[in-house]
């Protein structure tokens, strides 16, 4: 416990500007909504698309902060594909938007049940985002503020003739309000070299259908990036995810809610001016879960591709 209060405090002192909108919104549904909502348009008139591929692998069993064996040899996984769209209404107001579907998978050894796969439209996101201060060739700061909504586009009754359980639902089924943030700091005057922080508070406050309402969270993201040429970028940051428990019906579910630490690197290659390829992953770093067990994140990778218009 102590190891991981002392990379929380690292975390948040560090947190003064944000790598892009790296700020993890998995939900039970592990659908990375504001992780790859496009943020690039800065400029009136930008616009580009995006579309974000990650497969999630969440297999690690954790009491506290603890992981122990497993012994039902059980596999719980999830791929995610996202959609997403930015434009820039002037030099201050811009547009993000983002559709995305995904696909559960859980398996038991020990189960006479075999396989449980359950697939489908998820949730979207739209948000408006406010730059007051921005980078030029006179100021090395960049600050944005965001508000926006998550929105049950997609199905959340699947299973067939009997309903999976909500961390297996394309959906979650109720929405949710978005506050969010960035700051950038720009090293050099080319802004090649930049520290960068964001933070999010996703407000999860409507039940779905069968009564179930998903937990509140905070996400701080911070960490450096750097060009290299025209060509090729990297970053390396540390994110921190703090929830609540998860209710149904007004009282809180069991073994939900917690703290999580990550690392998180990435690369990018800009093949044009207008066409960027990125990969990034997340390796879990501490975790303390709330409750007495927990199955959580073994590791995750994402694929993007950025295209401007």
């Amino acid at each position: 416990m102590s190891r991981l209060l002392l990379l929380i405090v690292f975390a948040c002192l560090s947190l003064l500007g944000s790598i892009g909108v790296h700020a993890a919104t998995c939900g039970c549904a592990a659908v990375p909504l504001l992780d790859a909502i496009d943020t690039s348009a800065n400029q009136a008139g930008d616009f580009y698309i995006n579309f974000t591929t990650e497969s999630h692998e969440m297999n690690d069993l954790v009491v506290g902060s603890k992981q122990i064996s497993d012994e039902t040899n059980r596999r719980r996984s999830s791929f995610s594909q996202a959609v997403s769209m930015s434009y820039a209404i002037s030099d201050r107001w811009a547009v993000s938007g983002l559709v995305s579907y995904i696909e559960h998978s859980r398996k038991v050894g020990t189960s006479l049940f075999g396989e449980q796969n359950t697939s489908g439209l998820s949730d979207g996101v739209i948000l408006l985002r406010y730059t007051p201060i921005y980078q030029t060739p006179f100021s090395r700061h960049q600050l944005s503020l965001g508000f926006g909504l998550r929105l049950p586009i997609g199905k959340d009754d699947a299973g067939g003739v009997l309903t999976a359980s909500e961390d297996m639902q394309p959906s979650i089924g109720a929405r949710g309000s978005i506050y969010w943030g960035s700051y950038s700091y720009a090293f050099n005057q080319a802004a090649t070299i930049q520290f960068n922080a964001s933070v999010s508070y996703i407000d999860n406050d409507e039940e779905n259908d069968r009564g179930y309402t998903f937990a509140d969270e905070v996400n701080f993201t911070a960490g450096l990036s750097q060009n290299i040429g025209i060509k090729f970028a990297y970053s390396a940051s540390l994110r921190y995810r703090n929830t609540t428990a998860d209710q149904r019906n007004g009282f809180d579910i069991p073994n939900t809610g917690g703290q999580w630490l990550d690392f998180v690197p990435a690369v990018q290659y800009s093949f044009t001016d207008k066409l960027d390829l990125g990969l990034s992953g997340r390796v879990p770093i501490a975790r303390d879960l709330d409750g007495a067990i927990q199955f959580t994140t073994s590791y995750s990778y994402a694929v993007s591709l950025t295209y401007a218009l």
